[in-house]
């Protein structure tokens, strides 16, 4: 599969990805943004010489912004030049890429990306007379500190933890909070590449010493490498879902105009949780991409992923979980009760996520060939992003991962024995399907 995926480039460094490439990725992202490009890069291991020959290979004034997080770059490009990031975001040390952003703040989008992929196949790089400009990193995150704990302030004495994993968060996230008033207690908030201690994804897993700290502390928060990814943990040491985190923000920004955004794979509770604010939910496919678009082009209040992506247009323009962290924690100290509670008044529906293997070159078929089957068999079928099939007691989702040699099939339902029937039934056709020749 190519490395140019739907929003934005990724492989394995060493075998998918080197300077080489990266190096004509430059070339052909510069040919087609802004006059002048900021550029950003991660703590992986490879990120620095990656970094180093992308900028090399553009054509044009180069800003470059350091090792820092994606959104301190961002906020510093915002309104003026396009933005490129070099990270592998949530994926294991071994892989590396990069996202490309609009001076806007929204990534660019799939047709562009196939674009830079067209240019990047033709392009040759050829020496010019470029001028690269070194930003000071202090200054950089001196600025965006300023600018996001001038927004969400803390109302009250409060207990944060924060689990860094290692990733770009270190070096921020607990002098940002401390700024806004909170205090502060961070774990694993040393940069290093290869992650020691947990995966750069906060998946479950890894949560374990951030979760055991929780007795003493109001709320967790965790992030992936880049720190465009965050989840919450109540003081009893529970992850919160994408919609409880929701729920705790809408408390805070449901008193700004405009609809609330998510993408399909999220659960019925979102619906359930903008009726109380008044709000419409407008459906967009999965990825952070579709998120900022559907954002900005319906003028929403608030939009989410699944994956734990936030966009929040009152902080700023972008996706971006610190950002949303620190407004979620002030949004938290002007309650009088704790996260468990206001994370517990939201509804829960029996859910349930499961990936199949799948070859890459044949995922987007497999799903194709399911979309034109259910459509025959069943009444109500979107296809906004793969197949979704609603019945009255519940939903089914079949769609192909963008980043993984997968499909996903969710399931919602509104009781356990409805999931499992749903859940057994439609893994059934997948696996059929995926083992046709």
């Amino acid at each position: 599969m190519s490395i140019f995926r739907s929003y934005d480039v990724r492989g394995i460094y060493g075998k998918d990805i080197d300077e080489d490439i990266m190096k004509r990725i430059g070339t052909a992202f510069s040919r087609t943004s802004t006059k002048t490009v900021a550029v950003a890069g991660d703590m992986r291991l490879s990120s620095p010489s990656l970094k180093e020959a992308f900028i090399n290979g553009c054509d044009v004034d180069v800003i470059d912004c350091g090792c820092v997080p994606l959104g301190v770059g961002m906020l510093h490009a915002l309104g003026k030049y396009d933005y490129a990031y070099i990270t592998g975001s949530h994926l294991p040390k071994e892989w590396n890429g990069v996202k490309f952003f609009h001076k806007s703040g929204i990534g660019f989008r799939e047709a562009e990306n196939k674009s830079i992929e067209k240019t990047f196949l033709a392009a040759r790089t050829k020496k010019t007379s470029k001028k690269i400009e070194k930003t000071g990193t202090r200054q950089l995150l001196e600025s965006y500190k300023k600018y996001a704990a001038g927004k969400a302030k803390a109302a009250r004495n409060m207990h944060v933890v924060l689990d860094c994993g290692n990733g770009m968060a270190s070096i921020i996230a607990k002098e940002m909070f401390s700024y806004a008033g909170f205090s502060v207690e961070a774990i694993y908030d040393k940069l290093d590449g290869s992650f020691p201690n947990r995966n750069s994804d906060p998946n479950e897993d890894g949560l374990e010493k951030l979760k055991k700290k929780m007795a003493s502390a109001d709320i967790g928060i965790a992030y992936d490498g880049d720190g465009d990814r965050m989840v919450l943990i109540d003081e009893k040491g529970r992850k919160l879902t994408p919609e409880q985190v929701a729920y705790l923000v809408l408390l805070g920004a449901g008193k700004h105009a405009g609809p609330v955004v998510a993408n399909v794979e999220c659960t019925r509770a979102i619906d359930d949780i903008a009726r109380k604010f008044g709000k419409q939910v407008i459906r967009v496919p999965v990825g952070h991409t579709f998120m900022m678009e559907g954002v900005e082009k319906h003028k929403a209040c608030f939009g989410l992923e699944s994956a734990a992506h936030y966009a929040l247009p009152y902080m700023a323009p972008f996706d971006d979980s610190l950002i949303v962290s620190i407004f979620a924690a002030s949004v938290l100290s002007h309650q009088d009760r704790p996260l468990s509670e206001i994370a517990d008044s939201v509804r829960e529906y029996p859910f349930e996520r499961v990936n199949f293997e799948c070859d890459d070159k044949r995922k987007f078929i497999n799903v194709e060939n399911l979309r034109r089957q259910f459509r025959k068999e069943y009444k109500d079928v979107t296809a906004l992003d793969g197949v979704r099939v609603d019945f009255p007691d519940g939903w089914v989702l079949v769609r192909p991962s963008n980043t993984s040699p997968f499909v996903r099939l969710t399931v919602e339902a509104k009781d356990a024995k409805t999931l499992k029937r749903l859940m057994e039934k439609f893994s059934g056709i997948i696996v059929s399907e995926i083992g046709k020749k």
